[in-house]
């Protein structure tokens, strides 16, 4: 670990020492797209005091969690300089806020079926049993917001034409705030109802839910990716629209917490993200 912070201190202190000319700004906003490897134990540590974690879930089967920050849950403002010793690269440099709704999540359920009534033929005397069942589930996430700064090293192809391709390597550093562990646990009636934690706040239809909250420290987090993008300049002739351009990028890599009390996690994902990309003169 600090070989990597030092490593991405350096590549930050480039930009400041090195002959640089800003001739781009970037504006960008996206999500992250991963698994989180987060289990039962991490979020009862999370949440010591919590009565639903603290009971006996033996009965309830995991799923698996998915790590899944909608977009518009990332957002950065970058710009971009030019260095003397490397012209036909560009290093971009600014800083990004992310809000990580599933840093951590885990949950399960079980179904349970029970007779509701007995009917009796008062002609044969024979029996027909009705019976039901409901879904109970329970889902714990850890979320938190980070504010990092973000440089990346990237290289275009076929910079001059409309359509360019562009790749390179980046690292970003930052600490987090609003830091909460929260945990449900319902009882949907006949089934209904998702068993996936991050869906049940969407399509809860009924039932019974208990809900509780648990503010934690902060920590620190940090990737080290691999941008790989496609740009388009929107004007060539008209002077108004040359310098502006719109662009998609993916960002496959690493992404590392560190969580107060707890540790630190690694997963493997991808930050999706669309940007508009300002050129100058």
């Amino acid at each position: 670990m600090k070989k990597i912070i030092f490593t991405l201190s350096c590549f930050i202190c480039l930009s400041a020492f090195a002959q640089v000319q800003i001739k781009e700004v970037y504006l960008q906003s996206g999500a992250f797209f991963g698994q989180t490897n987060s289990s039962l134990a991490d979020l009862q540590t999370l949440a010591p005091n919590s009565s639903i974690l603290s009971q006996d879930l033996s009965a309830y089967q995991s799923y698996p969690q998915f790590l899944l920050n909608i977009p518009g849950q990332s957002q950065s403002l970058s710009v971009g300089l030019e260095l003397k010793q490397l012209p036909k690269a560009t290093l971009r440099f600014g800083i990004m806020h992310t809000k990580q709704n599933n840093a951590l999540a885990t949950g399960g359920s079980y179904t349970e079926s029970f007779r509701v009534d007995t009917l009796t033929s008062s002609q044969t005397g024979e029996q027909f049993f009705i019976d039901s069942f409901s879904t109970h589930s329970y889902n714990a996430q850890f979320a938190q917001e980070q504010l990092r700064l973000d440089a990346s090293l990237i290289f275009r192809y076929k910079a001059e034409k409309r359509w360019s391709f562009y790749g390179g390597i980046g690292v970003n550093f930052g600490l987090s705030y609003n830091s909460t562990t929260t945990v449900h646990q319902r009882v949907s009636p006949y089934g209904n109802g998702l068993e996936y934690g991050m869906f049940n706040d969407l399509f809860y239809d009924g039932g019974t839910l208990e809900t509780e909250s648990f503010e934690n420290k902060g920590g620190f987090g940090m990737s080290i990716y691999t941008p790989l993008g496609i740009d388009f300049q929107v004007g060539k002739k008209r002077e108004f629209w040359k310098p502006i351009h719109l662009y998609a990028e993916l960002r496959p890599g690493v992404n590392i917490n560190q969580i107060a009390g707890l540790g630190t996690s690694f997963s493997a994902g991808n930050f999706s993200n669309l940007g508009l990309r300002f050129q100058f003169k």
